[in-house]
């Protein structure tokens, strides 16, 4: 966070040096999102345990086809001072697919719209139900680049983890 916050600082100095409009060091962001992951065989399958700070929540879809969000949310990190982090665990079974995104998947834009609005994000998952991890990845970066006709303008990045 300290490199961070310094990186922020030095980058709205040059950009204010520079006769930059609407961004002053002390309008620097300083804050950061985290999405923090660990996975641990079990007898029964795979223990994942979550912890999301201001980052977008990892979904899990189940074989039937439900989706449920993988973590609770929490404060990004930076904005408070020692906010009591929590981690959540959960055991992925056979079929099991755990998908985890940046916020250029779920705040693509289309005008006013955004690819997560009204779940969206969540939707296209329900319909890769059966894909393989490649196969499911691919199809929802297609989604999203669909979604607007100009080209993403955030980071887009995508990690599936399926268990078998």
């Amino acid at each position: 966070l300290d490199d961070a916050t310094e990186a922020a600082d030095a980058a709205a100095r040059a950009l204010a040096a520079a006769g930059g409009e609407g961004l002053t060091p002390e309008g620097a962001p300083r804050f950061l999102s985290l999405l923090y992951g660990e996975l641990v065989p079990t007898g029964d399958g795979m223990r994942c345990t979550l912890a999301s700070a201001g980052h977008p929540l990892p979904l899990l879809l189940r074989p039937d086809g439900l989706v449920e969000c993988a973590a609770e949310p929490q404060v990004l990190l930076g904005v408070v001072d020692d906010p009591g982090y929590t981690s959540e665990s959960l055991v992925l079974h056979d079929g099991d697919t755990l998908l985890c995104v940046t916020d250029g998947v779920t705040e693509r834009r289309d005008g006013h719209r955004q690819f997560d609005d009204g779940d969206g994000l969540s939707r296209a998952l329900a319909g890769c139900t059966g894909l393989t991890a490649p196969l499911l990845a691919e199809r929802i970066r297609r989604m999203v680049h669909e979604f607007s006709e100009s080209p993403p303008d955030d980071d887009l990045a995508l990690l599936v983890l399926q268990a078998r």
